[in-house]
């Protein structure tokens, strides 16, 4: 059996090292967080804008709403029915993490996911957005 003095000894390290883990963690994330909020402003809503345009073309009822931190397209006729794009700061790195929730009958599905599993925050471009709508939206105008 360990000498407590021992395991005391290393529980403290560890708390400590957990501290200021956590502390150097929130010092990047307050920069993140910065350019995640410009990338949502400034590339992903003219990008979601863009094909909420093309689906009211084709006369289907969607709307953009821009809450703080994140971009969500949405039916006009169906609230359960988004997609959304976030900024997550509870990652670490922060991330952005997009929301797809449809109705189909009682059920609700859901799922969430980053915009581009692999790729750092400040190498996200248009096309990833557009990517992901793309893909995301099949089910919400094959009904």
């Amino acid at each position: 059996m360990a000498e407590v003095a021992e395991v005391r000894r290393r529980v403290l390290a560890m708390i400590e090292r957990a501290r200021q883990d956590a502390a150097e963690r929130r010092v990047r994330a307050d920069v993140t967080e910065v350019l995640a909020r410009r990338f949502l402003q400034e590339t992903a809503t003219p990008v979601v804008r863009q094909v909420l345009s093309v689906l009211k073309a084709e006369r289907l009822s969607y709307r953009l709403s821009t809450p703080a931190g994140s971009v969500r397209l949405m039916s006009e006729t169906h609230h359960e029915d988004f997609i959304d794009l976030a900024v997550d700061t509870t990652q670490d790195p922060v991330t952005i993490m997009t929301t797809v929730s449809h109705v189909r009958g009682q059920r609700v599905s859901t799922t969430e996911r980053p915009l581009a599993d692999g790729v750092e925050l400040d190498q996200l471009t248009e096309e990833h957005v557009l990517a992901f709508l793309l893909a995301a939206l099949p089910v919400f105008v094959a009904r």
